[in-house]
Parts: structure tokens; C-alpha cells; sequence
């Protein structure tokens, strides 16, 4: 009976050893066999901008397979959350539709015991969204077609077709296009918001013939200005840095850009909400928001990892203390609570 005892213990000890063996240090699954999380972000530039900073680091120190989607669809996430069959554990979205979509019951809330929010203030981190960077939405033109000294540098001169003949493109979005046409017609930013959509569809029938196409990814708006379509358009500042460091002969200004958040949700349902949970606390932790900002070509949503980069990349982002005065700031809580019935107006606006 001993004996039979003694090799019952071996027994147990040695299956207590092998599973022990197949969780990494940070209690993932086993090496052989990781966990899948599937993230969706917007396009190739983005996934390569977080890559190695925060989709390699992760998966390295969790034993985690990440699976990339891109892009983000708010049709598909809400079907997805409707019916139950939930196959997204994080995504990336615009933050006026984090905050809109959270309220709506559409995402998990964020675990702040596990998610620091040190660095976000009340606008960056909210009860079912936190953003992972920021972006402006800019003035951009073809270098070679307008020189320094005579571009843009108010929305009031991408108005100006004498000034400057040509075609326009912009997001095909509501958002920032009214507050473009508003400021063009001589609104100022204190009056900006709430919107007067009525006064910004009539700016905006003004040049409606001229704009010849509606862009849907940043990644379109420098063959939009370089092929002729366009002699001014609208553009993320991230997509044209990359673009202009390729020598594509491009260029943008800070004035009177938008400046805007992109950030994390949970999709209600999720399997895997933990560990999409820890995913958005690494994501967004100090260390890894000031690698992003170094090798990315948009800024870091933490502040104090803004603090932390050289004077160099803060230019390069957009974010020194005197480029961010030239900028506006996009305005949340309006598009939170009129976002369905001026998109719907946008749509139609664009059918007629």
C-alpha cells in the first residue's frame, strides 16, 4: 500500500511539473499552444506604426498570437455585439464613437485597477474607451504646384478657388467637413460648437462641384495630389509624413488643423476579455507609448509620454507646445450627441 501511494505522488508530481512547464511566466498559455487575440486596426501603416512596440512586445512577454483585422467597420461591430457572435477582442476606433458606442452598451468597461491612467485625462480615458494615439487632420497641397510662400493656411483658402484653382478632396465624414465649411464662412472658434449644420451644408454647396472625389484612407490623399485630382485635400498628418519622407512632393500644414483621438474598446461579448484587457494596459502604459511615439509617424495619446520624447519627434508628431496652439481641438461631446442625424444628412447631401 505504501509503495502504490509513493508512485500515486511521483504520478501527481510529474503532471503538476509538466503543466507548470506550459505556462510562461506571466500565467499565458502554453508555449506550444498560445492564446489568439484578434485585433482590429485601421490599415497597414497603422499596424506597422504599433508592430513592433506593441503587438511584438505583447505577444513576447504573454505568450500571445495576435490575429490583425483591418479596418475597423462600426456596421460589422455593432451586428457583431447584436447577435452575439463576437469574434473582434479589441479594436481600434475614432474616440467621439468609443464614447458614443460605449454608452450605447456596445463595449466591455475598462478594468481601471488593471489600466493605468496615468498620463489621460477625462476626454482620453473613459469608462469603456482609452486612446492609443492622436492625429491631425491638415491642409495638404502638391509642393511642386504651390510653393511655400503662397500655400494655404486657413479653411477659408481651401474655399478660395481663384486663389487656388483646382479640385478639392476630403473625408468622406461629417466630421471635421462642418466645422472646415463653418470656420470658412467666417465662424469663429469660440462660436464653433454647437454646430450650425444648415449654415455649413450652404458653404458647402459653394464648392460642391469641385470636390472630385471623397477620400476614404489617408493613404489615398498623396496620389490624389500628386496625380492632379486634387489641388488641395484634406489629410492625416502621419500618412503625409510618411509619404513626404519618401520624397513624394507633398506638403502640409499645423494651422487650423484638427486634432483628434484614436483609441481601444472591448466589444461586448468578447471571449477573451481579459486578456484584452491586459493587451489595452500594455498598450497604453508609459514605456510602451513612448516607443510607439519615437517610431511612429503619429503621437502618443499619454501625455506624459509626449513629455517624455525629444524635442525632434515632438516637431516631427505635431505636438510641441506651439504647433498644439495652432490646432483645434475636436469637440466630442458634440458629435456624441448629434452624430446619427448629421450623418444621415451627409449622406444624402452627397446623393443630390
Amino acid at each position: 500500500m505504501q509503495k502504490k501511494l509513493t508512485v500515486m505522488v511521483a504520478v501527481f508530481a510529474l503532471c503538476a511539473s509538466l503543466i507548470a512547464c506550459g505556462k510562461n511566466e506571466e500565467g499565458g498559455s502554453s508555449q506550444d499552444n498560445p492564446q489568439k487575440l484578434t485585433i482590429v486596426d485601421w490599415d497597414a501603416n497603422s499596424v506597422g506604426y504599433r508592430q513592433a512596440a506593441v503587438y511584438d512586445a505583447f505577444e513576447k512577454k504573454y505568450n500571445v498570437k495576435i490575429v490583425i483585422e483591418t479596418p475597423p467597420d462600426y456596421g460589422k461591430l455593432q451586428a457583431m455585439v447584436d447577435s452575439g457572435n463576437v469574434t473582434w477582442d479589441v479594436v481600434n476606433v475614432d474616440s467621439f464613437y468609443g464614447k458614443l458606442a460605449g454608452q450605447q452598451g456596445l463595449f466591455e468597461p475598462l478594468d481601471y485597477n488593471m489600466i493605468s491612467k496615468e498620463g489621460y485625462n477625462d476626454q482620453t480615458a473613459t469608462a469603456n474607451f482609452i486612446a492609443s494615439d492622436s492625429f491631425a487632420t491638415v491642409l495638404s497641397w502638391n509642393s511642386e504646384k504651390i510653393d511655400a510662400a503662397h500655400a494655404p493656411k486657413t479653411w477659408a483658402d481651401f474655399w478660395d478657388l481663384k486663389k487656388f484653382p483646382g479640385g478639392r478632396s476630403a473625408y468622406k465624414f461629417p466630421a471635421p467637413t462642418i466645422e472646415m465649411a463653418l470656420l470658412a464662412d467666417g465662424v469663429t472658434l469660440d462660436k464653433l460648437y454647437p454646430l450650425d449644420v444648415d449654415r455649413a451644408f450652404k458653404k458647402l454647396d459653394e464648392i460642391k462641384s469641385d470636390f472630385k472625389t471623397w477620400w476614404t484612407s489617408g493613404a489615398q490623399v498623396p496620389e490624389l495630389l500628386t496625380n492632379g485630382t486634387a489641388a488641395i485635400a484634406t489629410g492625416y498628418d502621419g500618412a503625409l509624413t510618411d509619404q513626404k519622407r519618401k520624397g513624394t512632393p507633398i506638403e502640409f500644414t499645423y494651422e487650423n488643423a484638427f486634432r483628434s483621438y484614436l483609441g481601444w474598446v472591448i466589444p461586448k461579448g468578447t471571449k477573451n476579455k481579459d486578456l484584452a484587457m491586459k493587451f489595452i494596459a500594455f498598450a497604453t502604459s508609459l514605456d510602451v507609448q513612448v516607443d510607439y511615439g519615437k517610431n511612429a509617424d503619429y503621437a502618443p495619446a499619454n501625455q506624459k509620454a509626449i513629455d517624455k520624447l525629444s524635442d525632434a519627434d515632438k516637431k516631427r508628431l505635431g505636438v510641441t507646445p506651439e504647433l498644439q496652439k495652432q490646432q483645434i481641438a475636436a469637440d466630442d461631446s458634440y458629435w456624441i450627441a448629434n452624430f446619427d442625424k448629421v450623418q444621415q444628412r451627409y449622406e444624402q447631401w452627397l446623393l443630390e
